[in-house]
């Protein structure tokens, strides 16, 4: 992707003489959200601004070794009363996304939206939206090496942390050569490849490992072993149930895969992975949730079996069709 001349000298316009910045992200944030919202911070620093990094959902435990994670506020209704003028959105596909944090930006602000998603609704006055790339982080990359800043280790760590992770270490058919060249300058910049990684992958809490045994007994296989299901119930949650459901992907002849999550709100959480032809994004979408072609999930009202009931059917007709955007009933 190419940035416009005008629309980066807006930016820096918009950022100089210390402005006030909103940054978020979209509920439930995950690595790339984080680690872009991250490396959104240094960008404005050192463009002059003053940002300021408020969520809807708390930091994931994954990502708080991430450089500034510290620095991020998680939102709290009725004790905070600033209204920005300016605010940065990444990673979402509409401003609803960013939950409660919306109510923080005036009518009139500009806004910068920086995502990668299909199903962005271009609701910035400036639209930086490239279906290209693999991540938000990816994005952030190119914005920053257009506007000529160079990679501080920092910088470096966060973008990495995002990349990683939306790219699945790498094997998502999102992996573009230009993925690979920028986490070479990454990893030259001094990110910390092998600590990222760790804190991502593989420092799992012990409770975590003696849930997944009892997720992992809840597997069934639908439609000739093409499609698997598991459970996690509420006493049963884990830190990062990609973990889970990635697993249940690995299964030999599997083609998608869902996790059915209870959470303490009441709902159920559904994640969804998938190979070949199955568009699971455009599956979570019609849910009311969103994601990646491969990997995506929505937050639904009912129990466990009443949630897999009404979605199985649709996978079942995506694994026997191969339809990119399945026929779904509304919930």
């Amino acid at each position: 992707m190419t940035f416009g001349e005008s629309d980066l000298d807006l930016l820096r316009r918009t950022a100089a003489g210390g402005t006030r910045f909103l940054v978020s992200t979209h509920i439930h944030p995950d690595p790339d959200a984080i680690g872009s919202v991250l490396a959104a911070r240094e960008l404005l620093l050192r463009l002059g601004a003053d940002p300021a990094l408020i969520l809807h959902d708390e930091v994931p435990a994954r990502c708080r070794v991430l450089p500034g994670a510290d620095q991020i506020v998680r939102y709290s209704a009725g004790t905070m009363r600033e209204v920005f003028r300016a605010a940065m959105v990444l990673d979402a596909g509409s401003l609803s996304r960013i939950g409660d944090v919306e109510s923080l930006i005036a009518p009139d602000a500009f806004i910068f939206n920086l995502d990668h998603h299909l199903s962005n609704d271009r609701f910035g006055t400036v639209n930086f939206v490239d279906l290209e790339s693999s991540a938000t982080a990816e994005l952030l990359y190119l914005l920053c090496r257009e506007a000529g800043l160079p990679l501080s280790p920092s910088l470096a760590d966060n973008l990495f942390a995002g990349l990683l992770t939306d790219t699945g270490r790498f094997r998502h058919t999102n992996t573009s050569p230009r993925v690979f060249r920028i986490a070479a300058e990454l990893a030259a910049a001094g990110a910390g490849v092998t600590r990222i990684t760790n804190s991502m992958y593989f420092d799992v809490p012990a409770v975590d490992v003696l849930s997944m045994g009892a997720i992992y007994s809840t597997l069934e296989l639908f439609e000739d072993g093409q499609i698997s299901t598991m459970f996690a119930r509420l006493d049963h949650l884990v830190e990062d149930p990609d973990n889970v459901v990635d697993l249940a992907l690995a299964i030999r002849g599997v083609q998608v895969a869902a996790l059915f999550s209870e959470t303490p709100e009441g709902t159920v959480r559904v994640s969804l992975r998938s190979r070949l032809h199955v568009n699971v994004a455009a599956i979570a979408e019609r849910f009311g949730g969103g994601g990646h072609e491969k990997a995506a999930g929505f937050r639904t009202r009912g129990t466990l079996e009443s949630v897999r009931e009404r979605l199985l059917p649709v996978l079942q007709a995506a694994a026997r069709t191969g339809a990119q955007k399945p026929e779904l009933e509304t919930i």
